[in-house]
């Protein structure tokens, strides 16, 4: 009996010694060296829970979360606990595998990285541990976030890259913000088409809408119907309108007041008229006017500067006599639409002796014929 009493006594303080040491060294399972606290030579198992409803409160036996909802999500975490049952170094991993987005809030006063809540987008994950913190402190901290890669709304992926190239899946605007958008290359840009159609081989753009009218729209506020695009000196392209002939009646007159230009005894050109034409749209003009001036022989004309004359008369008699030809027509080009100043001038210093006292008086008309 005795003995037996001994060995229960060595047993006992075998398991003792035994327990001091796993409170003081490391566990192994699966090797006889454990290098750490805990060393695991093999697999971890932790609970797994699959959520679709919202909101969702995460509990003390989660550990991975994946959430399979169809709206967007709210996951509440655990109250912080001072004492005992203070759970810090607790991991939760939230998975959120919809188009939706998951809303993870701490309890109240309480934050995640000082924020009261965060969000974790769709097709993303996040894993966050408890500080042991409590109260207003930080009792949560963000270890990662993030999920494998996923591209969608005209991005494909290959492999860890995300290539440009897929289906739009919804509505989509770059907004430039002042800075330039630049398409540069030996490439094309084909619309409606992957191929380059016959003839576009030096082409930098394609547009291909098949049979269907209407494949190209440039509004600049100068659109109108049955105006062409057409191009300045530059390459700059706007809307003008169509060829227009004089047979169409539509002349439209000078504006302003004309008063008498040659009343001082000096000569030159610059004399102001009064009077101007508004072009509408740049294109080639059929100019016609007539005025009577009676004088000694002088050169009278009236022009437009940088443009050319609209009308210009010639010494024929030495003595007072009316210019000629009285009624004249021009062909002038205008570049830009505005308003044209008529000037005046003569060869020398001599007065008329009448100005504008023929029938008809002075006329100055203008009609567009050609872009």
């Amino acid at each position: 009996m005795h003995k037996h009493f001994t060995t229960l006594l060595q047993l006992v303080g075998l398991l003792a010694a035994s327990i001091a040491f796993a409170q003081t060294g490391n566990i192994g399972i699966n090797t006889a060296n454990p290098g750490s606290t805990i060393d695991i030579n093999g697999s971890l198992a932790a609970n797994y829970n699959s959520v679709n409803t919202t909101p969702y409160t995460l509990a003390a036996t989660d550990f991975h979360i994946s959430y399979n909802g169809f709206a967007n999500a709210v996951f509440n975490l655990p109250s912080a606990v001072s004492g005992a049952g203070n759970f810090k170094g607790r991991i939760y991993i939230i998975k959120n595998n919809t188009n939706f987005t998951i809303t993870l809030n701490p309890a109240a006063s309480e934050t995640i990285n000082g924020n009261p809540s965060v969000s974790i987008p769709a097709n993303q994950s996040m894993q966050i541990i408890s500080t042991g913190n409590t109260g207003s402190g930080s009792t949560w901290e963000l270890v990662s976030s993030g999920s494998s890669l996923t591209a969608n709304n005209g991005l494909t992926i290959s492999g860890n890259n995300i290539n440009l190239g897929g289906t739009l899946s919804q509505a989509t605007n770059i907004s430039t913000a002042g800075n330039n958008l630049s398409v540069n290359g030996t490439g094309k840009v084909l619309v409606g088409t992957n191929t380059v159609p016959t003839g576009a081989a030096s082409a930098k753009m394609v547009i291909d809408n098949g049979t269907t009218n209407g494949a190209l729209q440039i509004r600049d506020g100068s659109q109108q119907l049955g105006y062409v695009l057409t191009s300045d000196a530059n390459g700059l392209a706007s809307w003008s309108s169509t060829v227009t002939t004089a047979f169409a009646n539509n002349w439209t007159p000078y504006t302003g007041t004309l008063t008498n230009p040659f009343t001082a005894p000096t000569s030159g050109g610059g004399l102001a008229t009064g009077i101007s034409l508004t072009i509408p749209a740049k294109g080639w003009y059929f100019i016609r006017s007539g005025v009577a001036i009676n004088s000694d022989c002088n050169d009278y004309f009236f022009y437009i500067n940088g443009i050319g004359d609209v009308w210009r008369s010639y010494c024929g008699s030495n003595t007072a006599a009316y210019m000629f030809p009285r009624d004249q027509n021009r062909v002038l080009y205008f570049a830009s639409p505005g308003s044209y100043t008529v000037l005046a001038g003569k060869t020398n210093g001599i007065i008329p002796v009448s100005f504008n006292a023929g029938n008809p008086v002075f006329y100055l008309d203008f009609v567009k014929f050609q872009n």
